[in-house]
């Protein structure tokens, strides 16, 4: 797996990769007797399943990172927005009930 680590960051310098890309990269690593041929299909399924676990962990640091800003900020959410919305709605339901 340490191989297939270092196949990610090193070889792509990118999070997500594509098939093509992987199998490119695990050809070269069987000419360079890293990886035997007969592991090839399993190389490739764990590289692009190393490379979706490190984009989906990229993207929770981004995600985390955002609402700590957001409520550094005191910014309103979405979730803030909707109960706002919701409380609107109501006071104007209210308020139409008492003019009929």
């Amino acid at each position: 797996m340490d191989i297939l680590r270092k196949a990610i960051f090193l070889g792509l310098g990118a999070i997500t990769i594509t098939r093509e890309k992987a199998e490119a990269m695990v050809d070269e690593l069987i000419k360079k007797g890293e990886v035997a041929s007969a592991e090839r299909y399993t190389t490739i399924d764990k590289l692009l399943k190393e490379a979706d676990a490190q984009q989906r962990q990229f993207q929770d640091k981004i995600n985390q990172s955002v609402q700590k800003t957001v409520a550094e900020m005191g910014l309103p959410t979405r979730k803030d927005w909707d109960e706002v919305k919701e409380a609107l709605k109501r006071i104007e339901m209210r308020l139409t009930e008492r003019k009929e």
